[in-house]
């Protein structure tokens, strides 16, 4: 008799979900099948490492990118292999910041060797579509594109990633449904038809970002780029340095935002009296975040989110080196500028959009004549106002709810989804961008990765 393999299906081919698929087809002892859903042509890239533009680099160094965690040096040997060929670097060293192209293509070659290495019952099919929905009927799973196609899982996988970000202004504008404003950055062709010389505003100044800021200078734009977030703070830079010692480890992590502010900072001081830099000091707590984010309450992790998110956010993702020089080189040729406060207003001009500010820390307000606008604020974390058929449809049958603070979905920290009011939904999984209210730090590779081998295991468990 025929038995039928198990399925697992996985909603999302970004990295997430691409280095889920090959975890599941890695560990698999049994008969699986693994349906990988992706809406956009090819898998494995999503938005960061879907960039064509060579300047985008990486935001750690080659040896911190393996997507095995039980294989640290894998990409590096990946990219060594692979020296001469049309774009990759002639010598590589792992402290380097590589493009993030060239890991879009190690995360695809990754699938594909792992799919032709699986053995006969153990097959992954990358499907393009959307799926709209997710019901069940009398124990069985259905899931339902936009196309009418059903498919047919026993466990499901949301590998979501990020969300489009929030609009700048909270209320519906003008502007926002004209030519002359960008709200989802890294489309393709968004910054098409800018004059050279014209001004340009974007809002934020974080990674995203400097993304923005890198392509327009690639196309050869030689007007002012006004960049503009509430507090005016910038990614850091990345320096090398030794690493240092968990310290976290040694007693129970302060239950307050406040403790922990006390104990790193105390750190932060300790080494720097032995001329060490602050830096592989909080590389040293990204170890300990899950533990330590777990055992913060919801209040409390409410007041890190008033009062130290935006310092956490610059000092923790930092910047390669090569990519801050750039940034640095167009700021002193008065190409970009930097200003810190709150957007009032978006306003449709005849040549343009008159961006208006309150500067921070004062009443006086400022105003900006320029021919686009740029929302780059980051990705959104609230699911339950992202209007999307699939997350409507969960929402409106209960299986999803979003977490205390809506940093992401509401779930256990192995990735288990918690239904609305229901408690644990058995079939139900995610990782990555949706845990952030769960674990924090959950959207970089190394977590990702990690995220990916033991969810892989604890569902082909059973």
């Amino acid at each position: 008799m025929n038995i039928r393999p198990s399925i697992v299906a996985i909603i999302g081919g970004g990295v997430s979900g691409t280095l889920m698929a090959v975890q599941l087809l890695r560990q698999a002892l049994v008969p699986l099948q693994v349906l990988l859903f992706e809406r956009m042509t090819g898998v494995g890239r999503g938005v960061a490492y879907g960039t064509e533009n060579h300047e985008h680099c990486l935001n750690a160094t080659a040896a911190r990118m393996s997507a095995l965690p039980d294989d640290p040096g894998h990409f590096l040997r990946w990219v060594e292999s692979r020296q001469g060929q049309t774009g990759y670097p002639d010598r590589v060293a792992g402290g380097d910041y590589l493009p993030r192209w060239i890991y879009g293509d190690y995360i695809q070659t990754l699938l594909e060797e792992t799919i032709g290495r699986a053995g006969p019952e153990i097959r992954c099919e990358v499907i393009k579509g959307e799926v709209a929905d997710i019901e069940t009927e009398s124990g069985e799973v259905r899931l339902r594109c936009g196309d009418g196609r059903a498919f047919v899982a026993d466990r499901v996988v949301l590998a979501l990633g990020n969300l489009p970000g929030e609009y700048p202004i909270r209320r519906s504008l003008p502007v926002y449904n004209t030519q002359r404003y960008v709200h989802v950055p890294w489309r393709p062709g968004v910054l098409a038809g800018i004059a050279p010389e014209a001004d340009v505003l974007v809002v934020g100044a974080g990674l995203t970002s400097v993304d923005i800021i890198l392509d327009l200078a690639a196309l050869g734009h030689r007007g002012v780029v006004h960049a503009l977030s509430r507090r005016g703070l910038r990614p850091q830079v990345h320096e090398t340095h030794p690493p240092y010692p968990a310290f976290f480890a040694a007693e129970p992590p302060p239950a307050t935002i406040l403790g922990l502010w006390r104990r790193l900072r105390g750190e932060v001081r300790r080494a720097g009296r032995q001329g060490i830099d602050w830096r592989p000091v909080l590389d040293a707590v990204r170890r300990e975040t899950p533990a330590i984010w777990s055992a913060l309450s919801w209040e409390e992790r409410a007041r890190f989110m008033r009062h130290v998110r935006p310092f956490w956010e610059i000092h923790r993702h930092r910047l390669a080196p090569a990519v801050a020089k750039k940034i640095e080189i167009l700021r002193a040729a008065g190409r970009l500028r930097f200003y810190a406060g709150r957007l009032e207003a978006l306003l449709e001009r005849p040549d343009g959009v008159e961006a208006r500010f309150r500067e921070r820390g004062t009443m006086r307000r400022n105003a900006l004549r320029v021919a686009k606008v740029i929302n780059c604020t980051g990705p959104r974390s609230d699911y339950s106002k992202y209007q999307h058929p699939l997350l409507i449809n969960l929402l409106a049958r209960g299986l999803i709810d979003h977490d205390p603070l809506a940093l992401g979905l509401n779930a256990l920290p192995d990735g288990t989804v918690l239904g609305y009011r229901s408690g644990p939904v058995g079939w139900l999984f995610t990782l990555g961008a949706p845990l952030k209210g769960v674990l924090w730090e959950c959207t970089a590779v190394p977590e990702i990765s990690r995220q990916a081998q033991l969810l892989a295991g604890r569902i082909l468990a059973g």
